[in-house]
């Protein structure tokens, strides 16, 4: 990540924003929002895709597909509504987010690997070793009413786990649409005394693939999608939409640098 981009994501953070240089103040927060809203001005598409992607902002993100949208009309292509569907998909994928064929993977991921999964797996198996001693315990009752108290600790313990199930499932859900990275590995691509993440295959991240992206079209609803039809015109399409953001955002980030460095010289 450029120092361009690092103090555009800390200027959303709640403490002010300062570039410094080895303790030292260099630009004040008054400064570097000037350049940002200077850059703002001159390419405003470049801004939202930078506040869409570091900044997770859905206004900005809104905006964008509002963009893409007009970019279509220029197109001559026969199913503008599968195309636009696929400016979306783009738009996930320069944002890092999972498409719908992924998040599925991600999910279960999430929930077998991450560190709230493994406390949950601990609490689950403690309640389920106190409903065993509980259950064994049953038939030693001499008493209907010891019998029913058993009964009742091991519903409520029962309910604990549908209710712990429950919560990590959503977890795991929520954390999928959030990040393309690998649980398992934590992003890095290997695991310590096996080598090779064998869930990312040693990319620490799920980057789609053009099938992913196809597939995608089927998750959303808008069914199959013909090899001409595909390799005519929606595949060129997306390629363009994804590079375009590419682009944009690459410019954006230069002028960022290259602004903020003009007003280092200046001090």
């Amino acid at each position: 990540m450029s120092r361009a981009i690092e103090l555009f994501a800390r200027m959303h953070e709640v403490r002010s924003v300062t570039a410094d240089e080895r303790g030292r103040q260099t630009l004040t927060g008054d400064v570097i929002l000037a350049v940002f809203g200077k850059v703002q001005h001159k390419m405003p598409l470049g801004m939202d895709l930078l506040m869409a992607k570091y900044v997770h902002d859905a206004p900005a993100a809104n905006r964008i597909i509002d963009v893409m949208a007009t970019w279509l009309n220029d197109e001559p292509l026969k199913r503008k509504d599968l195309a636009m569907a696929l400016s979306c998909v783009a738009l996930d994928v320069f944002c890092d987010k999972p498409v719908a064929s992924q998040k599925r993977q991600l999910a279960a991921l999430w929930r077998k690997y991450s560190d709230q999964a493994k406390r949950s797996n601990r609490l689950i198996k403690g309640w389920q070793v106190k409903i065993k001693q509980l259950q064994r315990n049953i038939d030693n009752c001499e008493t209907h009413a010891a019998e029913e108290r058993l009964l009742f600790a091991i519903n409520e313990l029962e309910a604990l786990i549908i209710k712990e199930r429950r919560r990590i499932d959503e977890y795991a859900q929520c954390q999928s649409l959030k990040s393309l990275t690998c649980p398992r590995c934590s992003g890095i691509g290997l695991i310590l005394n096996i080598g090779e993440c064998p869930s990312c295959n040693g990319h620490g991240l799920f980057v789609p693939s053009v099938d992913n992206i196809r597939q995608h079209l089927r998750h959303i609803g808008l069914g199959r999608v013909s090899d001409k039809l595909w390799e005519s015109e929606l595949k060129p399409w997306f390629e363009k939409c994804l590079s375009k953001l590419y682009v944009e955002s690459s410019d954006t980030t230069k002028m960022l640098s290259n602004d903020l460095y003009n007003e280092l010289c200046c001090i």
